[in-house]
């Protein structure tokens, strides 16, 4: 087995390729936790992106219309399936997202007969923007950007990937798909194209095709304009109304519904409520982010350079690693016995064969618990074993359910020194995700970077009784003195 987890491993092309072209270098073992910033595209300089920003915008306002003419319209027209084959989002294994549905429907179609009544109707700002709608709470949150966008601008991502496939693939490697990506308005349909597509084998006879994205397009974590943006700066947009008449209306609503000693909760529930009696401040903080769009690329860019230095390049090195140095891969699958082979075999990869270099970058340690976990879960990619990331069975999500048909399963938590509840969730949390799963066992990884890590998560172990637990793995991540500078 040979581990060809990215896209351009797996097609046999330098990554230079996809440098030169523009597009992200995905994994396709898992989704990547970046998505398509509808702002990037209303910022850039390019008028193809400032004209996919205004047919996003515009298929909304489209919607908006249907709902605000008929409160009863059919939800099927205001739901979007995930689209998986861009391997971008939040799964931490696989590509099956859940995309927009029901719920997501009868929630818009509510806004655009309440709150959101006017959207597209907006004076202020010089452009409507589909963000606006996460801005308050109204059940539609951070993954309606990414699959909206995604669905609108699909045909634009088919002749994208189309392209690169014309100009660096050869014909084996492609095949011609039909997917619906058209929207007819006057028949209110998804209508079918075909396009010629990198072609990419789950099974034996199992294939799909691969969307490639622009990378100057993608950001991570949140949008640029977004509702924990928007709550920040609350206060100054306030502060800022030219309308002396609004600022101090504005400002003396929000204040009386504060109480004293405010927590952040009694603040954004304020925010909410200021912003359901003056919701004209909504478009007042979207002009403010226009004014500032220079600074949208650079920030997206700074997010997704840090996620392929931390993620990407990091777990390519360490899969070549395990792959040449080791049977890593040829695990025999018992769930408890190869889940603690792996978690042992980490530690001495860490400890004793400078595994833990790649835990690093530029001198500082990767201290992302996120970032960490979906190294180490990727690092299963070629197991007939059953891994399931962030498992919730009805007590919480675990980091992974390890298994191998319905009575051979084991919780694997994956843990940093640093963590401040980590007593807590030692003792407690595995026992829970346990008996939620009905898992037979449970397996503790704890990665350290430091020494004073390694002490206090010793003296953690010595005071619950695990210090010398089979299933505690503690991996010594802390930068090791040279060889020839040892005397």
């Amino acid at each position: 087995m040979n581990p060809q987890m990215l896209f351009s491993q797996y097609f046999e092309i330098d990554q230079k390729c996809l440098d030169e072209y523009g597009a992200l270098n995905i994994c396709l073992e898992a989704d990547l936790p970046l998505f398509v910033d509808p702002f990037l595209l209303f910022s850039s300089p390019d008028a193809n992106y400032q004209a996919l920003h205004d047919k996003i915008v515009g298929h909304l306002i489209f919607l908006r219309n249907l709902a605000v003419d008929n409160p009863n319209i059919g939800l099927p027209l205001f739901q979007f399936p995930e689209i998986p084959q861009n391997w971008l989002g939040l799964c931490k294994w696989g590509n099956s997202g859940k995309g927009l549905g029901p719920k997501f429907a009868k929630n818009i179609v509510n806004a655009f007969n309440g709150f959101y009544r006017n959207f597209g109707s907006e004076e202020v700002t010089d452009s409507s923007h589909i963000e606006k709608l996460t801005l308050v709470g109204s059940g539609i949150g951070r993954d309606f950007i990414s699959d909206f966008t995604t669905n609108l601008m699909l045909e634009f991502l088919l002749k994208y990937t189309e392209k690169f496939s014309e100009k660096y693939l050869s014909d084996k490697q492609v095949r011609t798909f039909s997917v619906r990506c058209d929207f007819d308005e006057s028949l209110m349909i998804w209508k079918p194209k075909s396009f010629k597509l990198p072609c990419f084998y789950k099974g034996d006879r199992d294939e799909d095709f691969i969307l490639l994205t622009p990378v100057n397009i993608l950001t991570k974590d949140d949008a640029f304009i977004c509702h924990s943006d928007f709550t920040n700066q609350f206060r100054y947009i306030a502060n800022s109304l030219s309308n002396a008449t609004l600022r101090d209306s504005v400002n003396s609503y929000f204040a009386r519904r504060l109480p004293a000693n405010p927590k952040k909760v009694d603040i954004e529930k304020a925010i909410n409520e200021t912003v359901q009696k003056y919701p004209e401040i909504l478009d007042y903080y979207i002009k403010k982010k226009e004014l500032e769009k220079d600074k949208a690329s650079a920030l997206s860019a700074e997010k997704v350079k840090r996620l392929r230095d931390e993620l990407l390049s990091t777990l390519t090195e360490f899969c070549k690693h395990l792959f040449t140095n080791s049977n890593f891969y040829q695990t025999p699958f018992n769930c408890y016995d190869e889940a603690l082979k792996r978690a042992r075999f980490l530690k001495e990869v860490i400890e004793n064969n400078d595994g833990y270099r790649i835990f690093y970058k530029n001198g500082k340690p990767i201290a992302s618990e996120d970032t960490v976990q979906r190294i180490f879960r990727l690092t299963w990619f070629a197991s007939p074993i059953d891994v399931n990331s962030e498992v919730n069975n009805g007590r919480g999500p675990a980091d992974y359910k390890v298994s191998f048909g319905s009575r051979d399963s084991t919780i694997v938590e994956f843990k940093l020194g640093s963590s401040s509840s980590l007593s807590s969730n030692l003792k407690n949390q595995t026992e829970i995700y346990k008996k939620a799963s009905k898992s037979i066992s449970d397996i503790k990884v704890i990665l350290c970077y430091t020494q004073a890590e390694i002490l206090r998560v010793s003296r953690v172990l010595k005071a619950i009784k695990q210090e010398n637990a089979e299933n505690v793995i503690v991996i010594d991540a802390t930068r090791k003195v040279s060889a020839s500078k040892v005397p």
